[in-house]
């Protein structure tokens, strides 16, 4: 992936230029030191400019932004639209200006002492920021009020940002940089963060990480709590420019003669070098295809990313130019030119079909036939991520989600509960062929959980709230919804697995701490996820939900490699294979799962003699461990002995054989479900049939004795059984009564047993006077 430069410079600026800012896809507006104000439109890769205002001599501007949009249908009226043509301009003189599309200032607000070096709109257009060389942060309104002063410092404050939610700023003074909320019972956080004077900052919306660049020649990665992710090396100048794209999968660098584009990670796609100078200002279009450049010669630069290369099976598409993709089948000479009709925008590869998105319609490509793509129109061109599954795919809209089959026809718009006009978050967006998991737009705690059918509405289920905030998701692919699992990692790192019904969520597990990527395999139920620099690869992740942890360690590979560096993050996982992009860009390929691939097929087709051969021949325990976990929760007791045995689990194979002996069915199937360690499923299909009992037998059995209680008092039934195990127990283990409810019934067990004891004593009295009576009076 690179960038495609063009150089617009006829009748333009004649001094520097400072600032450039986009007002639509196809229009640039730029402002430089000759004090003109030049809008450029960019025609089927021509440029015409058009001088809009010259203003006065006195005129410097150092930045400029124009009013958010917001993301709206085609319907909108015209008056609607012409309200948001309003340019922010920040100038030497400590001015900012609100300027309209033909040029004119509608107002000037003296804001700062000395230049007012940076002003940026809030990401909704209700207020505004600015930040001078007085060392002050001030907050405005829409109309230049202003509301609150920020910061009020000794050291210029050169760069400033909101973030994401608009809730705190960003802002540096001399090497350090400071996160202020706008909440004032809130300290700043602040951190050393450059060798140097930082010129440049920007917070991204979508993914909240923050970029920096500075008199240091280096450019840096945080997140939002201040902990550096990347470090660039010493370029030869200092870093002028910086921006991210909206989407937040890759920013630009600018400094002298020099542009970077890089990945969300930090590390660099492409280097290019122009002579133009340095460069100032940097501006990406709203779709994050286009970016402007202004340049210290007076120039525009535009560019265009092309060289975008997707993968899939066999094939391997090319976003060669902005209208054209090639798509070459690897290990044959067969490939094809697909011309589009429009540029491109976005593109995803995956399940043999190809879905390209253009600024109005979207194509749809199948790897059965190019010729003959499912063409259809959007409404509105703010496509942010195309999300692809078996059966369908989602196109994400802003706040709006909306399902497509790959023939192009609408299956439905998901709607959830509290759904809001803010942005949603992509990797927080999960689908498969038969459910949709989306986390919550402003609680970032709370998932959604919905069922998703092309013959009926979308219904949704009980929303889930985690305890901590959510940061990616990713649902597996393989099986039908009772098989559905939903791995999740929060904002500790932490990695967890639930189980997942149509009807909401089942049990959640912790997995793994300090996970930082996952993914789950396309042709087979295996979970493979970063953690830190060790790749581990869950080969029967539903076994993580047993009670047995000896299973759970012996199917799980974990692969320690220096070669992953820092920040892996997992490509792909199919076919065998897990690709992993490290820090660098470079990917390195793993193959150490085939043959759980192949069993996987085989137990999903229900072929078990093949996997039973598959496993005796390769001998491997981890393989064998694997069958017996899919054989148990497909209640195939005759290969799950099998497999049990082999791994020297005869406590297995002993409970097996129990279960074969029984009679009654409904204990058969609690047998089975607790022979899969599920206490809870195994106790319900006892409830339901009646056998309370033997409900409170099997929690007697597994030590859970709070449950046991619970249910003989509900039931009325082997209280004393109950109390007397319970007593039993203590005794082994050389223990007190601790239990509160246990405590409450010591005393009517000791009055039961007295009364019990009386009881036996006047039977023994009566007995004995009986024989007395019976027996004959000697003489």
């Amino acid at each position: 992936m690179r960038f495609k430069i063009s150089l617009r410079n006829s009748n333009g600026h004649t001094r520097l230029v400072t600032c450039v800012a986009w007002n639509f896809t196809e229009e640039l507006y730029s402002c430089g030191e000759d004090h003109l104000l030049i809008c450029w439109h960019l025609e089927g890769g021509t440029a015409h400019s058009n001088i809009i205002s010259k203003f006065p001599e006195d005129f410097y501007p150092t930045d400029m932004q124009w009013h958010p949009r917001p993301v709206q249908s085609a319907g909108v009226t015209s008056t609607k639209k012409q309200s948001f043509d309003v340019l922010l301009i920040t100038t030497a003189d400590g001015k900012f200006h609100l300027v309209n599309k033909t040029g004119r200032i509608e107002k000037a607000v003296e804001a700062h002492k000395g230049a007012t070096l940076c002003g940026k709109w809030s990401h909704d257009g209700s207020a505004l920021l600015t930040s001078g060389e007085d060392g002050l942060v001030k907050i405005w309104s829409r109309s230049g009020m202003l509301r609150s002063t920020v910061l009020r410092g000794n050291h210029p404050v050169l760069t400033s940002n909101w973030s994401p939610d608009c809730s705190s700023v960003l802002y540096s003074q001399g090497a350090h940089l400071t996160i202020q909320s706008l909440n004032t019972n809130s300290k700043p956080r602040k951190w050393l963060a450059h060798d140097g004077l930082i010129l440049v900052s920007s917070w991204n919306h979508s993914n909240g990480l923050i970029i920096t660049g500075a008199e240091d020649c280096r450019f840096k990665v945080w997140d939002q709590t201040g902990n550096q992710l990347y470090c660039s090396n010493t370029g030869d100048y200092p870093v002028t420019a910086i921006s991210w794209c909206f989407s937040g999968n890759y920013f630009a660098v600018g400094s002298f003669n020099t542009i970077r584009l890089c990945d969300k990670t930090g590390w660099s796609h492409s280097l290019e070098k122009v002579n133009t100078g340095s460069i100032f200002g940097i501006a990406w279009s709203n779709d994050s295809t286009q970016v402007a450049m202004a340049c210290g010669s007076g120039t525009i630069l535009t560019a265009h990313i092309i060289d975008r290369r997707l993968e899939w099976n066999n094939y391997e598409a090319t976003l060669v130019r902005r209208k054209t993709i090639e798509v070459r089948e690897v290990g044959s000479d067969r490939h094809e030119t697909l011309e589009i009709s429009d540029r491109v925008v976005q593109l995803e590869f995956g399940f043999d079909h190809l879905v390209v998105i253009t600024p109005t319609q979207c194509h749809v490509y199948s790897t059965n036939n190019w010729n003959t793509p499912a063409i259809f129109d959007l409404k509105n061109g703010s496509v942010s991520a195309v999300i692809l599954a078996e059966k369908h795919f989602l196109l994400v809209e802003w706040n709006v989600v909306t399902l497509y089959s790959y023939q192009g026809r609408l299956l439905t718009v998901p709607k959830w509960k509290g759904m809001t006009q803010e942005p949603l978050y992509p990797p927080c967006i999960s689908l498969c062929s038969d459910s949709l998991v989306i986390r919550d737009q402003s609680n970032e705690n709370l998932l959604h959980v919905l069922e998703v059918s092309s013959n009926k509405p979308v219904s949704e289920g009980q929303p889930h709230s985690h305890l901590q905030k959510v940061t990616q998701l990713a649902l597996n692919h393989v099986g039908d919804v009772t098989n559905r699992q939903l791995a999740l990692i929060d904002v500790n790192r932490d990695l967890f697995l639930a189980s997942i019904r149509a009807s909401g969520f089942g049990r959640l597990c912790k997995i793994a701490v300090m996970a930082q990527s996952i993914s789950w395999a396309t042709d087979a139920n295996v979970l493979a996820a970063m953690l830190d620099a060790t790749l581990s690869v869950w080969l029967c992740p539903n076994c993580v939900h047993y009670s047995d942890r000896k299973v759970i360690r012996k199917t799980r590979i974990d692969k320690e490699n220096s070669e992953y560096g820092k920040q892996p993050s997992i490509a792909s996982v199919q076919n065998g294979l897990v690709t992993v992009r490290r820090g660098d860009g470079a990917l390195v390929s793993t193959s150490f799962y085939t043959f759980f691939t192949s069993l996987h097929q085989h137990v999903i087709n229900n072929r078990w003699n093949e996997a039973l051969s598959l496993c005796r021949i390769a001998q491997n325990e981890i393989l064998w461990t694997c069958m017996a976990v899919m054989a148990t929760d497909t209640k195939e007791l005759i290969v799950a002995e099998e497999a049990y045995a082999a791994i020297d689990r005869f406590d297995k194979v002993d409970y097996i054989r129990y279960i074969k002996k029984m009679s009654n069915k409904v204990e058969k199937l609690a047998g089975m479900a607790l022979l899969a360690g599920d206490l809870l499923a195994a106790e319900g299909i006892l409830l339901q049939n009646g056998l309370v009992s033997e409900a409170i037998k099997i929690n007697i059995e597994t030590y859970n004795w709070t449950r046991a209680l619970e249910l003989a008092i509900r039931h009325k039934r082997m209280l004393e059984e109950v109390l007397e195990a319970r007593r039993k127990y203590l005794v082994i283990i050389d223990k007190k009564e601790t239990n509160q409810n246990f405590l409450a019934f010591a005393g009517h067990s000791s009055k039961v047993q007295e009364s019990q004891d009386t009881a036996t004593r006047e039977t023994e009295k009566s007995d004995n006077e009986r024989e007395k009576l019976s027996t004959p009076l000697e003489l």
